[in-house]
């Protein structure tokens, strides 16, 4: 799943190749996961989720700074 995906998510519905993601009340975001075995479905608190995806920029972003130097 991308990360842009997850970032949507966290505002709006988002549907793309399988996974719906939505966000759940003020504090909490569903991950929907559809295959031809069933669905899985995850609900996280989204503090944490933006944490992580915050820590995925920077370490991203990192490498190609370094780069440039």
């Amino acid at each position: 799943m991308e990360r842009e995906l997850l970032e949507r998510g966290l505002r709006y519905p988002v549907e793309q190749d399988g996974w719906r993601i939505w966000p759940c009340g003020r504090v909490q975001v569903v991950v929907e996961r559809h295959d031809t075995a069933g669905v899985d479905v995850v609900q996280f608190d989204c503090a944490p989720l933006v944490r992580f995806l915050r820590r995925t920029h920077k370490e991203t972003e990192a490498p190609h700074a370094a780069a440039r130097t």
